[in-house]
This record gives structure tokens, sequence and C-alpha cells, in this order.
């Protein structure tokens, strides 16, 4: 029988079995819960992950996995292995010549002091579909490595044309997909582009979930079109619940119509949201006040109001998988809201770019 999801109104959780996709902003967290033993997926800048693991009273991580080497994705990884509340088993991540940031130099430097200091247990150079095994820390829960393949991990990223195409960090970015009691829950992709998709496609890697975070937090595609790769993609996972991790406002202005459009065409019945409110949905200023739905996690919207789903759960007890905020729960919030896009018959068109002389 499985295992119940319960927690007290401290946040100390007993007996709990779960992912908890953090709202970060823009960028991307999830943490992986079995009781007391925990794995991290991804530490973006900001206090969120902390606050998060501070209120489940998490000290012990099994595994830090950074799915590649981009700031919203490693920011606060080294404060992470400086803490020294924190003693982490074993970080995973893929090198990245490319990557000339300070943020990357000090993860490395801060991950070789922690290792000599015995605060970092392991690590492992090697994240691609090989390691699927090696990241084993529940027996209630699997972790499976679906991107990148042997072949790409080896290539690495690169500025120069290789045999399987031009290979970004992007491109390269580790693809994870959780199981909870055997239950595909969760599909982790970071922020893989056409051709991560296309190469998993073809080798016939199954990425079925329940819940697909959606890559790069719903940004415009690069290199193929928007609502192509929303389509494809989601007819690959054939997901029920399609989250976008990102920041409402900002440069970026996520997620971009054309994406959602293609998750709307290729998955009609799923339910689609963002963690917080996008500026397509909502350019009030002034923000809805009702927040009833949200749960109790930590998310990096919640002071300033602007939590659309806010950070996500997804629990397995005997009833099956569930998430919190419930789809209802969300579906009643964003009647709020001015058009929101998960549930507009049209898809707006997004505000002009302001001119620059």
């Amino acid at each position: 029988m499985d295992a119940p999801v319960t927690s007290t109104a401290t946040g100390q959780i007993t007996d709990t079995l779960e992912v908890i996709v953090l709202d970060v902003g823009h960028g991307n967290c999830a943490v992986v819960r079995d009781s007391d033993r925990c794995v991290v997926v991804d530490a973006p800048p900001g206090p969120t992950l902390f606050d998060e693991l501070e209120r489940c009273g998490i000290t012990h991580i099994d595994h830090l996995v950074l799915s590649h080497s981009d700031l919203d994705h490693m920011g606060s990884a080294v404060k992470l292995l400086w803490d020294t509340r924190f003693i982490i088993g074993m970080i995973w991540y893929n090198p990245d010549g490319t990557k000339q940031s300070k943020a990357w130099q000090n993860l490395a430097r801060q991950a070789y002091l922690r290792h000599r200091e015995g605060r970092l247990l392991n690590g492992q150079r090697n994240l691609n579909t090989a390691s699927t095994a090696d990241l084993s820390f529940s027996n209630r829960v699997k972790i499976e490595v679906l991107h990148p393949d042997l072949e790409m991990a080896t290539l690495g990223p690169s500025d120069a044309a290789t045999p399987l195409g031009r290979l970004t960090a992007n491109t390269l970015s580790a693809v994870l997909r959780i199981s909870l009691q055997d239950n595909p829950a969760v599909l982790l992709p970071a922020d893989i582009d056409a051709l991560a998709l296309q190469r998993m496609i073809s080798l016939n890697a199954d990425l079925k979930a329940h819940v697909l975070v959606f890559p790069h937090h719903g940004g415009k595609a690069k290199t193929s079109d928007s609502r192509q790769f929303a389509t494809a993609i989601c007819q690959a996972v054939q997901p029920e619940f399609v989250l976008f991790s990102m920041a409402r406002g900002g440069r970026f202005s996520n997620p971009d119509p054309e994406m959602v459009a293609g998750v709307r065409a290729a998955r009609p019945q799923a339910h689609i949201a963002c963690t917080q409110l996008s500026t397509h949905c909502h350019r009030e200023t002034r923000l809805p006040t009702q927040k009833a739905h949200l749960n109790l996690h930590a998310a990096a919207g919640s002071s300033a109001g602007s939590c659309c789903a806010g950070t996500v759960t997804i629990g397995l007890n005997g009833d099956g998988l569930h998430i919190t905020p419930s789809p209802a729960q969300h579906k009643e919030f964003i009647q709020l809201l001015d058009r929101p896009l998960c549930r507009a018959d049209v898809i707006p068109v997004p505000p002009p770019r302001p001119h620059v002389c």
C-alpha cells in the first residue's frame, strides 16, 4: 500500500512522496522527496530553494543534479555547496568548456573544496543515459536520465558543427523523468531544443509523464517553429498537466503564445499553468488578491503577489498521483485574469517591444 502524504501545520513532513516544482521566477528547480530522503534538480539564483529546504527540515541532500551550465539552473549551487547546514551526497553535472561565466568557474572550485572538506561525498561529471541506476536514492522513486545519450554527452557543447549538429548547452540539457511507485509522474526537460527532442524521439526514449515542466520556461524557440516544437513534445510526453516555470514581466515575457497554442492543439484536455502570472494573461499592474489556491511551499512570487499556480507539488497516495494546487483550484483563480492564455479561444498578440533609438 502506498504511503500517505501528510504534513503538519509547521510544514514538517512525516511521510511524504512527492516532487516539488518550485516557483523560482525565471529558472527551474525541483525537489524530489521520499520522507527524509531528497534529490535537488537544478539550483537557480535566489532564496526559494533554501527557504523550502528549511521549511522541510532537510539537511542532507542525496543528489544535487545540475541539468546544464546556465545561470538560471545552477546560480545558487555554489551557495548550496558552501552552506554548512547541508551535506550533499553527490553532485551531478556535465562539463561545459564553452561556459566562461564566473558562476560556473566558482562551482568547479567550490565542488573541489567541499569534497576535500568531506561535505560533498562524491562528484560525477557524467550525467547521461548511462547514469540512471546511479541516481537511485529510494525504492519508491525512480529517476531516469533520458538525455543526453552517451554519444552526445561525449561530444559536449561546442561552437563548431558536429556530425550530430550544433550542440549547445541547451541541446545537451539533462532530461529527467521522475516516477513515484512506478507511476511516471514528472518530466523535467530543462532547456532542450528541437535537436535534443528529435534525438530522443529517434532513439525511442519513453518520455511519457503525467506532468510536463515545459522546456526553456516556454520561451520562443530559436532553432525551430515554436508551435511545432510544443506540439511535438506534447505528443511525445502526453501530459495531463503542463507547467511553465517562469517569472512575471522581465525581458522574456514568457510563455510564448505560440508555445501555448501548440500545447493546446496537441493536448486539448491537459491543464496548463504557469508558476507566475504572465503579462500575456494579465497586463494590469493590480494583481488578483485571491490566493486561496496556493499551497504552503516556498514560492518566489508570493511576496509580490505574482504567483499564478505558484509552487506545484506532484504527490502520491492511495488514490494515485495528485497535484496541488489542483487543476480545479487553479481554474477558479484564472477566472480573475484579463485573458489567460491557458483557456482563451484566441491567442493574443504579444505587446509591442519598446522602440529603441
